[in-house]
């Protein structure tokens, strides 16, 4: 049993690391190895990944946190998105600051925008600094592991996420008119707007349907949210943000999922929607295609590309019998590739290597 010092940001912020964190916390690690979290997230409007006074200030202080409580831990496990170069720059100090109190360190790289942003040199020698005192690194997509091998070499490694099937189950539906779900941030970069402009093309064509939004205030702050709402069609319905536990209800009262995101890694809603036999629309972004099995589990198109996205979600709105064959083999692919327990069975063999080493 390792004693594992889980870092990253939990409530009251929301996404993918808040809800993965929750799941590690959730899972059979809980039972195998004693595990703390350190939970670095902030209340209010924070505007992450941008160099300010605050971010500056916030910085130092976590550094502070972590090398406080380092010191009881035989690994560090830091959850960070890894870019752009004002977050590189603070994982890397992070792991410093663990490092130096003598703890193993795991680095865990969540989303794609790793993939996007390493591309020049100066930005490979930022990141390969960043991870120099990283034991382990883990991708959660093969095109951010690749780039990251670029400057990690054997230390880097794909793990791909899980969610917890058995809390998302599907349901019966026959509702007469067809409900789109969308879960994530407020903001254009989740293609949010052009899930807008192919939600008015079906209605301009006659295609019955809802479109429910469910999610709040993204890490870039409230400008980008503000261009969202600034921008909802009618008829559309914005939820606001929902706890973990009720996320499985808010599946189940849906009929599509739809992600149309500008790029991803591994989104974890995308699995959570499988996991409730819901079949998926999304963008050819990261490793989306592989989790949907090419075609099996959903329908996938281009980024930014509203045309193209209206006749996706055409195709699953106005055909039940298919939505329910692509619901049911999504369900049937995350029970097998992606489950919690998998994922977790996983780490735990990491965390007894790198306890081992303390």
């Amino acid at each position: 049993m390792a004693r594992v010092l889980l870092v990253g940001k939990g409530l009251p912020d929301r996404g993918g690391i808040p809800t993965f964190l929750r799941t590690l916390q959730d899972s059979e690690l809980a039972d195998r190895h004693d595990l703390a979290f350190l939970n670095l997230a902030r209340p209010g409007d924070v505007k992450g990944g941008r160099l300010s006074s605050a971010n500056v200030v916030r910085t130092a202080q976590d550094v502070l946190a972590v090398w406080r409580a380092a010191g009881d831990a035989d690994v560090v496990h830091l959850h960070t998105a890894l870019a752009p170069a004002v977050t590189a720059v603070r994982a890397g100090l992070l792991a410093a600051a663990a490092k130096a109190r003598g703890a193993a360190v795991l680095l865990h790289a969540h989303g794609g925008i790793v993939q996007l942003w390493m591309d020049r040199p100066w930005r490979h020698r930022l990141m390969a600094a960043a991870l120099l005192p990283v034991d382990r690194v883990l991708a959660v997509s093969i095109a951010v592991e690749e780039r990251l091998r670029a400057v990690g070499g054997d230390k880097v490694a794909l793990l791909d996420n899980g969610v917890d099937t058995a809390s998302f189950a599907p349901v019966p539906r026959d509702r007469a008119v067809p409900r789109v779900l969308f879960v994530g941030g407020l903001t254009p970069r989740k293609g949010v707007l052009d899930l807008f402009e192919a939600s008015r093309r079906l209605s301009a064509d006659g295609v019955d349907h809802e479109l429910v939004l469910v999610g709040g205030r993204p890490d870039e702050g409230s400008q980008a949210e503000d261009a969202v709402r600034a921008a909802v069609p009618e008829g559309a319905v914005l939820l606001g943000t929902r706890d973990t536990a009720a996320m499985p209800a808010v599946y189940a009262d849906a009929d599509v999922f739809c992600l149309p995101s500008w790029w991803e890694a591994m989104p974890l809603s995308v699995l959570e929607a499988m996991a409730s036999g819901l079949p998926v629309v999304a963008t050819d972004v990261g490793d989306v295609a592989r989790v949907l099995g090419d075609g099996t589990a959903g329908l996938v198109v281009p980024a930014r590309d509203p045309g193209q996205l209206a006749a996706a979600l055409r195709k699953l709105l106005t055909d039940r019998a298919l939505r329910q064959e692509m619901g049911a083999l999504g369900r049937a692919r995350a029970l097998k590739e992606f489950t919690s327990r998998r994922m977790a069975g996983a780490l735990d063999d990491i965390y007894a290597e790198l306890g081992a080493r303390r």
